[in-house]
């Protein structure tokens, strides 16, 4: 979306316009007809903070802002810290597809002037080339929040310039670092939470060993778009399929690493960038929860520390995942690094199956990208989506285990919980399924497990009591759900350069089996 801009005829009614506004002038116009690239990778904090004032400054007749009413556009002006608040309120008062346009326009450019305010304080201070200071946390947040909550409608090509600004000073800031204080860079190097030093890689050796697989989902080496088109235009065919080597030219697999940690600290800004992620088992659990936090405090606490989580109440480590987000709308220096399957143009036979209503897809006019990024252990519940999808393997290990749509009695779908229609997920918890018949299993058996007979007890541990004890949660097990044992099923594991298709209706459970990084392709 492009910024707004001053007309050239006001510049030829007004030529007492002093040089610094023609000036600034001139920097818009560059900043808005120029690509990036041709401004080497990013604009000066000069440019920048000018492009930022003049952009605040110019009024547009038609800027939905000034729904927002005087008091509030008043605000903006005198006080933007209280704008934010105001703004923050409006957009939490209504569910957010509710939220008027205004409200997150104001909240945008209220969060704009502080950054500029903040910004301009610390160049006069000579502060801005010290980006190791609290200063450059705090703008980060500040923008961030932005694109988190508001999308940053009509500045998105501005904050986008905030990065690239940003990025290049701490760039540079290190360059310069380097050169003075050679002999003290090992000594400087970030410390995340107790991790004393950053490793090169992510830990994906397999800490659960996948399952010894029943009913394997089928495979395919690198079918061709036809193929591929052929397979969608029937919907009998409409069934999940792992495609191997197709992905295998995406630079996050090769010279642009996604499974190195310090490649993602480098494209979040030192870490510093924020995201939103889930904690706790799964969103179907009591204990699930939401929070906004920095990248590299999600790494040092959920990705790289000895025992990964925190703890919650003096219970058992939390999971911390980075699920279903678009990370690369936020952070579009990521999105360069992979592409969308060709298979993602295919055109799918519009056939809905059973189990999805037509009310549930919207048409998408481009392919709809979300990140899963997480530990071992992260899980998606028994749940359904109304696309179809490719889901990419980065780094790590997936286990993925498909019900087909007609199996949908068996599985229990959910009503509506809480006013939220949850009929897209399960009331099976797969995971209690597995601890009571190990048959089932998702993960390679333990020891003292027999993973053919599927008679031992949840725990390996024999015993008459607790042998008494898992009977009858079996019982209560299949008393709450009858058929489920009899729903038929198929699975895979996915690992790295492998993509799932998944056709829409079908139910899916997928489980990470060691560091992981996913992309979702969702499609129609």
């Amino acid at each position: 979306m492009s910024l707004h801009s001053k007309e050239d005829a006001s510049s030829a009614s007004e030529p007492e316009a002093s040089d610094t506004l023609v000036a600034v002038d001139t920097l818009a116009a560059t900043a808005l007809h120029t690509p990036l690239a041709a401004l080497n990778g990013a604009p000066t904090r000069k440019e920048i903070t000018q492009l930022t004032r003049h952009e605040l400054s110019t009024a547009q007749n038609d800027d939905s802002i000034t729904e927002c009413g005087r008091a509030a556009l008043a605000l903006l002006h005198t006080n933007p810290e209280l704008a934010v608040k105001l703004a923050y309120q409006k957009l939490h008062d209504v569910p957010y597809k509710e939220v008027k346009t205004c409200w997150r326009r104001l909240y945008t450019d209220a969060s704009l002037r502080r950054v500029l305010g903040v910004t301009e304080e610390h160049i006069k201070a000579g502060e801005w080339t010290h980006t190791s200071g609290g200063w450059l946390d705090e703008v980060v947040k500040m923008l961030d929040m932005v694109l988190i909550l508001t999308a940053a409608p009509g500045r998105e090509e501005l904050v986008e310039l905030w990065f690239a600004a940003l990025e290049e000073e701490l760039a540079s800031d290190e360059r310069a670092s380097a050169i003075h204080e050679p002999l003290e860079r090992p000594a400087k190097k970030m410390k995340l939470g107790d991790v004393s030093s950053i490793p090169s890689a992510f830990p994906t050796a397999l800490i659960e060993l996948p399952p010894t697989l029943r009913h394997p989902i089928p495979r395919s080496e690198n079918p061709s778009l036809f193929a591929f088109q052929k397979k969608l235009s029937q919907p009998a065919t409409h069934t999940p399929l792992i495609i191997t080597n197709s992905i295998q030219h995406w630079p996050a697999l090769s010279d642009r690493p996604w499974n190195s940690p310090p490649y993602l600290l480098k494209r979040t800004l030192g870490g510093r960038r924020l995201v939103p992620i889930e904690t706790g088992h799964s969103y179907t659990d009591s204990s699930w929860g939401q929070k906004i936090t920095s990248f590299k405090d999600f790494m040092a606490t959920y990705m790289l520390a000895p025992s990964s989580g925190e703890q919650v109440d003096g219970d058992a480590k939390a999971t911390g995942y980075l699920a279903q987000h678009d990370l690369f709308a936020q952070i579009p220096s990521l999105r360069s690094d992979i592409s969308i399957p060709d298979y993602c143009y295919a055109s799918p036979n519009p056939y809905l199956p059973i189990n999805i209503e037509p009310s549930q897809v919207t048409r998408l006019e481009d392919p709809l990208l979300n990140a899963w990024f997480g530990p071992s252990g992260t899980i998606s519940p028994l749940h359904t989506d109304p696309y179809h999808n490719i889901l990419a393997q980065v780094v790590g290990y997936k286990y993925v285990r498909c019900y087909k749509p007609e199996m949908t009695e068996r599985l229990y779908p959910r009503g509506r919980e809480g006013g939220v229609d949850m009929g897209n997920t399960s009331e099976v918890d797969l995971d209690e399924a597995v601890g009571l018949w190990p048959k089932m299993r998702t993960n390679a058996p333990r020891n003292g497990e027999d993973a053919e007979s599927g008679e031992e007890g949840a725990d390996g541990v024999g015993g008459e009591e607790e042998e008494e004890g898992i009977d009858q949660r079996r019982r209560e097990f299949d008393k709450r759900f009858p058929e489920f044992r009899d729903a038929e099923y198929i699975e895979g594991v996915l690992g790295p350069g492998e993509c799932l298709y998944l056709p829409p209706g079908w139910w899916h459970y997928v489980r990470s089996l060691s560091s992981s990084f996913s992309v979702s392709f969702w499609f129609n």
